[in-house]
Formats: structure tokens, sequence, C-alpha cells
């Protein structure tokens, strides 16, 4: 008997394998965006490393924040790649 794409333990494997790197992929681009909106804010004002600083940790807690929404929310769904089908 043939499975569905939410029953084949391989597609489910992919499935969290592109959910897990895009969330990385997430993570990286708010760490680079904030860090690109300090360093411009440093060059405009003339602070040296203020705000590329200040916008490295904000990118970072944005960055964490939105992977463990996402974490959080595939845990409540039951998406674990893991767990046996029935």
């Amino acid at each position: 008997m043939a499975h569905g794409p939410q029953q084949d333990p391989i597609g489910r494997g992919f499935g969290a394998g592109y959910a897990i790197v895009g969330a990385g992929f997430q993570f990286a681009f708010a760490i680079v965006l904030f860090l690109g909106a300090g360093v411009l804010l440093d060059r405009w004002l003339g602070t040296r490393p203020v705000f590329t600083l200040l916008g490295v940790a904000v990118g970072l807690g944005a960055g964490f924040y939105v992977f463990l929404v996402r974490v959080m929310a595939a845990s409540k769904r039951g998406d674990d790649p893991g767990k046996p089908s029935p």
C-alpha cells in the first residue's frame, strides 16, 4: 500500500529538514538586517560601533525569538519526525 506525503517517513523527514533550514536562514537574515541598519545609522550619526553593536544584539534577540516561536508552533502541532506513523 502506498503512503501519502504526510504518512511517508522519508517525506516527513525532508519537510522537517526544510523547516529547520528555513528557520536558520530567518535567524541569519534578522542578524544581518539589524547589523546593516546599525552600520548605516553609525555612518549617518558619526558614532562608530554603538549602533552596530546594538543592531547585532537586537538582531540576535529578534532572530532567537522568531526561531523559538517557530519551534513552539511546530511542537504544538506535533511535527515530530522521529514519531512513528500509526
